[in-house]
């Protein structure tokens, strides 16, 4: 350690202490074992006795000062003692030092990092290079010269434990002193592949305290580490070294990235010094698009034709890490510097991409009455870079005139056999993409749907990922959505996709060995195609995530041709959770407000439901005066992952709480359970899902009460209840009970959530309400009732209803009666309007007189 910790110097320890000579013993061992105890310092760099002035802790526990300042005085930021002085700057010179972190896995200093030192010694005074790993003979005789000093040894670290190191001794050494610019730079890129001189000139004349080359916008703002340079003012601010004395090992990259490379901008920043980057989201030609969910050094040729003097290592060993093509940036390199080039080739031998030309396609596009939008989506699939495709269109019975234009307008690329055309029945689009998979002949399969376009990189970027894993079978990349640019996407995880699909079919490509393994589309879906045949070929096929925008998609919400919009969510998610053996998933909703005498025995009850369902529970209080709030937040805290708190500080009453808690709902059935009400079957969420899996025909179910009035405690079940003899009932069944209420509380409820989701705003104006809401989901199915008490409903002096008076009651059961009549099937308005008058009118009357 100590011999790699370029502190160590063997000529000058025996020039300067010549008694070790004559001793015999080798100079590092004399060290270690006698000259430490004399006081005696290991080379010009490091002064035991300054390093135990400023530390008596450590000259008082009798340890060796250097081996002291290697194991812990680096972590703990320890000062090594008084620096040599040096004049001040002086005003309009320039003397860089730079600061040059290095990570070797193999140990070996690579010619691309040669190069780099080289360039960076024309435009800096110093270098200060630290490895955070071992180097060899050979290699540190190749830096004596050309770099003031050398500190190599595994760290840990990553590059901000060299930064760490190599400003120490920078300090210390009195490099710094008559500095006037501190840069911290590492071997992550390759480069430079113009003059940095040019980049110093043009970085000068903005004035700027601190600078890098590159800005990322994710998680805020902040110049990428890989190379900044600090002015005078800040690397002599006593914060600056605070800032990097801190630094300690990290479990991985992400770490350093989120805990320093983040907060290093924002940290010089609030202290008042200005910033700025030769690059960011706003230079000219940068796909915006990407930002900020995007990397800009993954857009190297942006970079180069922006002015940038480097390109990252990870741009020519990932396709995810170049978004523009592998082998076009490495040919711009060649174009700009053959020296940079073949130090590419010789560290990574990107030229296996070449193979990525030989890699073929077929893409498949149904089509049903597209005309004003196909053309748009064809022209997206002939300007791919990548050249060796075929497009399947297949016209699924089209009556306006679709497949004459296509004929008409491509015409050359048909006869050439780039385009292929088949014409079909109208069967719909599964059946339609079968057709295109029968025909297919490439080895890779994709997706193209004729409302939506694909990006210029699209099948360069699936070819690259195919070289670059030749054991995958199946790949995707994020969408961007047409109405607002948002880019939409996530990595892969089985457990996620399983709940909910986040791969669109337009960004999914897979080998056609996979469809002959797993054959098509299910032809008996209407929705969700493509969820379907993702968790069927991806089961054994684990995919690799472009992590890039590849497609636009057409978000339309006006297009009543898209199956978005015609088909039904609920029964397509049914469908598909039922076919693969998939648990039901059930958002359960609680709402409070003062319920702290009953909101842990309701949400207790709604953890405890068991069976195959997947449950996520949204409590929301409303803004309560009394505990309620502090018992909800114990309880997410109590099952994290389960209970999600959604509540508001203030009362926003209660159809704005139940409109907020729908919203935020992400399950296949929404359940309700009112914060002062509670479910005593274990099994009341199974039960009620496994009845609307079986009966499609229904659009929400609801059960038996058990009405505990309080504080008496007596239980009773409602006649309205024990007289019903049906399972499925409509409309008529409701107005044949006097107040057209026979679900009584929504503690009994389950409903099919998209339908709840799209329920009208009159729901929710006034008191939202089970009646009403009952009309509504009457309209898309029927009402299922399972004759079974699964809750308890409490009626007590401080509920809602039971709380008000006659004339109060009659008067909320007037608006909710309207509103029924507002939302309910139009042949049951005059039997509502006769009960509004009988039931609700005339005893108001009544009771004004």
């Amino acid at each position: 350690m100590v011999r790699n910790s370029g502190f160590f110097d063997a000529d000058w320890y025996l020039e300067r202490y010549p008694d070790v000579r004559l001793s015999g013993i080798e100079p590092l061992q004399h060290f270690l074992l006698v000259g430490w105890h004399l006081g005696r310092s290991p080379g010009p760099n490091f002064s035991t006795q300054a390093y135990l002035k400023v530390n008596p802790d450590i000259e008082d526990a009798g340890m060796n000062a250097l081996l002291h300042y290697l194991n812990h005085g680096i972590d703990e930021g320890r000062p090594l003692g008084v620096e040599k002085r040096q004049p001040p700057v002086r005003a309009g010179s320039r003397k860089r030092v730079a600061v040059f972190a290095s990570f070797s896995a193999k140990g070996v200093l690579e010619d691309y990092v040669k190069n780099y030192l080289t360039a960076l010694a024309k435009v800096t005074d110093q270098i200060v290079f630290v490895a955070d790993n071992e180097l060899s003979q050979g290699d540190r005789e190749w830096l004596r010269g050309r770099v003031a000093h050398v500190i190599a040894g595994r760290h840990g670290e990553y590059d901000f434990g060299s930064y760490k190191r190599g400003i120490n001794h920078a300090s210390y050494a009195g490099l710094l002193n008559d500095a006037s610019e501190l840069i911290l730079c590492n071997d992550s890129c390759y480069g430079p592949v113009t003059d940095l001189s040019g980049v110093f000139n043009r970085m000068d004349s903005r004035n700027l305290d601190f600078w890098g080359i590159t800005q990322n916008s994710q998680h805020g703002a902040h110049i990428q580490s890989y190379f900044v340079a600090f002015r005078r003012a800040v690397f002599t601010d006593a914060r600056f070294r605070d800032f990097f004395s801190a630094v300690r090992a990290k479990e991985n990259v992400a770490e350093v990235v989120l805990t320093y490379e983040v907060p290093m901008t924002k940290h010089f920043a609030k202290l008042g010094y200005s910033w700025g980057t030769l690059i960011d989201n706003d230079t000219h030609g940068y796909p915006r698009i990407q930002a900020p969910h995007s990397n800009i050094t993954h857009r190297p040729l942006f970079m180069l034709d922006a002015g940038s003097p480097f390109v990252k290592v990870k741009a020519f060993t990932s396709t995810k890490s170049n978004h523009d093509g592998i082998i076009r940036s490495l040919k711009r390199v060649n174009e700009l510097d053959q020296t940079t080039y073949s130090a590419i080739v010789a560290h990574v031998d990107p030229t296996k991409f070449l193979n990525a030309s030989s890699v073929s396609f077929s893409l498949i596009m149904p089509t049903h009455n597209r005309k004003s939008t196909i053309a748009a989506a064809v022209d997206s699939v002939l300007a791919q870079r990548h050249r060796n495709f075929e497009l399947i269109i297949v016209d699924d019975g089209s009556t306006d005139g679709t497949l004459d234009y296509i004929n008409g307008r491509y015409q050359a690329d048909i006869s050439a056999g780039r385009i292929i055309v088949v014409k079909i029945a109208q069967s719909g689009v599964s059946a339609a993409r079968n057709v295109g998979l029968e025909r297919a002949s490439k080895d890779w399969v994709g997706y193209v749907d004729s409302d939506n376009v694909i990006d210029p990189s699209f099948l360069e970027t699936f070819a690259s990922l195919t070289v670059e894993h030749p054991e995958r079978r199946t790949f995707y990349s994020w969408l961007s959505r047409k109405s607002d640019g948002r880019v939409v996407g996530q990595n892969y995880d089985r457990d996620q996709l399983l709940i909910g699909n986040f791969i669109d079919l337009g960004t999914f490509v897979h080998s056609r060995i996979v469809y002959h393994q797993c054959g098509g589309f299910d032809t008996t879906l209407k929705r969700l195609v493509d969820w379907d045949l993702i968790i069927r070929y991806t089961a054994e096929n684990a995919p690799i995530c472009a992590r890039v925008p590849l497609m636009t998609y057409s978000d339309d919400p006006d297009d009543s041709s898209r199956i978005t919009i015609r088909e039904s969510l609920d029964a397509a998610k049914i469908h598909i959770r039922k076919k693969h053996g998939l648990p039901m998933w059930v958002s359960t909703l609680i709402p409070a407000y003062n319920h702290e005498q009953f909101i842990e025995e309701a949400v207790e009850s709604a953890v405890a439901q068991r069976g195959n369902i997947r449950q996520e529970i949204l409590v929301r209080d409303d803004g309560s005066k009394d505990r309620t709030r502090e018992i909800v937040k114990r309880l997410a805290a109590k099952y994290p992952g389960i209970v999600r708190d959604i509540s508001t500080a203030d009362n926003r009453g209660i159809s704005r709480t139940f409109q907020s808690a729908i919203s935020n709902a992400r399950g296949d059935f929404i359940a309700i359970l009112e914060g002062d009400d509670v479910w005593t079957d274990a099994e009341k969420l199974q039960k009620q899902t496994q009845f609307l899996v079986d009966n499609p025909d229904c659009s929400m179910v609801f059960s038996k009460i058990l009405v505990r009035t309080l504080p008496s405690k007596k239980d009773r079940f409602l006649d309205r209840h024990e007289e019903l003899t049906k399972q499925k009932l409509d409309g008529s069944d409701f107005l044949a009970e006097p107040h057209m209420n026979l679900i009584a509380n929504f503690s009994s409820c389950l409903f099919k959530a998209e339908l709840l989701k799209r329920a009208p705003a009159r729901l929710y104006e006034g008191r939202f309400n089970e009646i009403a809401l009952a009309f509504y989901f009457e309209r898309h199915g029927k009402i299922g009732y399972l004759n079974e008490p699964m809750s308890i409903y409490h009626q007590h002096p401080a509920g809602v209803w039971s709380g008000s008076s006659k004339k109060d009651q009659l008067t909320s059961g007037l608006a909710t009666r309207q509103m029924v009549l507002d939302v309910a099937d139009p042949k049951y308005a005059p039997t509502i309007k006769a009960i509004i008058e009988e039931k609700f009118r005339k005893p108001l009357l009544a009771l004004a007189s």
